[in-house]
């Protein structure tokens, strides 16, 4: 079962006049803070799996994962003082800034992830990120890392913020049982064998920018319904719009990827075979978001 975050108190480490709390409650998913004397609406969504107390204190280092294709204001100046909020924090992880938005995975005690939240909040241009938790007994990053970089995901070929059409979690597993659907999985060889929905083609690819060739080669028919899925739903992101920018007419993906798949269905249908690879110290975790 999937649960949003509920906020009840949170506190930013820096001083505490920034005391936050819920002022009005609009829905799960959007509500708004009063920090010190500035209010702003959030738009955010949190998705968390449904572990026990028990597994929770056992593992109390929160993971997040997250991505948004978005132009962040004075990006040099959002670098610096992101990487100072995050060290102040006592986060690790990396975070990738760019002309096309943010794509990181960072990590922190339950504090210090839900100030991390709040700062984020305070940012218009992240309204409806998606953030996807999971938990561990330790931090799975050595360091930080709060870089530029002209990709946030690397495809090699200029291509236009323009994603497939998104299908649930919900209704993924009943899609991707169509016969005219071709499934690829738009992850590298090693990830795809750790892991994969049954009936996903391997292009077999030692880096995301080789997936361009696949394609060309092996989907000649633009009119071909192509389907694609990865770890946390970024490259799939770059992909689609980059098929679309080829003339495919019929291009789908998995929202919030492989991570929001195993959060939302705990994999109930049994249509994943395998665990999934993670980029961090975890290396591998299994269809309830726990590290092997």
């Amino acid at each position: 079962m999937m649960r949003w975050l509920s906020y009840d108190k949170v506190y930013l480490k820096q001083s505490s006049k920034y005391k936050l709390k819920i002022i009005n409650s609009l829905d799960n998913n959007h509500f708004t803070l009063i920090c010190g004397k500035v209010i702003f609406s959030s738009k955010m969504q949190i998705l968390k799996p449904d572990h026990s107390l028990e597994y929770i204190q056992n593992n109390p280092i929160v993971i997040t994962t997250f991505y948004k294709f978005c132009n962040i204001p004075n990006l040099e100046l959002f670098r610096d003082k992101t990487r100072a909020f995050c060290q102040k924090n006592e986060i690790l992880g990396t975070i990738l800034l760019g002309i096309e938005g943010i794509n990181a995975t960072v990590s922190g005690s339950r504090q210090a992830i839900d100030t991390l939240y709040a700062y984020f909040n305070q940012h218009e241009c992240f309204n409806g990120i998606l953030f996807k938790e999971s938990y561990f007994k330790e931090k799975p990053f050595g360091k930080l890392k709060v870089k530029i970089r002209k990709e946030i995901v690397s495809i090699h070929d200029e291509c236009s913020y323009n994603p497939g059409e998104y299908i649930s979690p919900e209704e993924w597993d009943s899609f991707i049982k169509r016969k005219d659907i071709v499934l690829v999985d738009t992850r590298n060889d090693f990830e795809y064998h750790i892991g994969t929905f049954k009936g996903a083609i391997n292009p077999e690819t030692t880096s995301f920018y080789e997936f361009r060739e696949w394609c060309e080669k092996n989907i000649p028919n633009k009119e071909t319904p192509v389907a694609g899925f990865c770890t946390g739903g970024i490259r799939c992101e770059k992909s689609t719009s980059w098929l679309k920018k080829q003339g495919y007419k019929n291009v789908y993906h998995l929202e919030g990827g492989i991570l929001g798949y195993f959060i939302k269905t705990q994999n109930k249908n049994k249509m994943w075979k395998g665990d999934c690879f993670v980029f961090d110290d975890r290396v591998i975790v299994d269809n309830n978001c726990e590290a092997k």
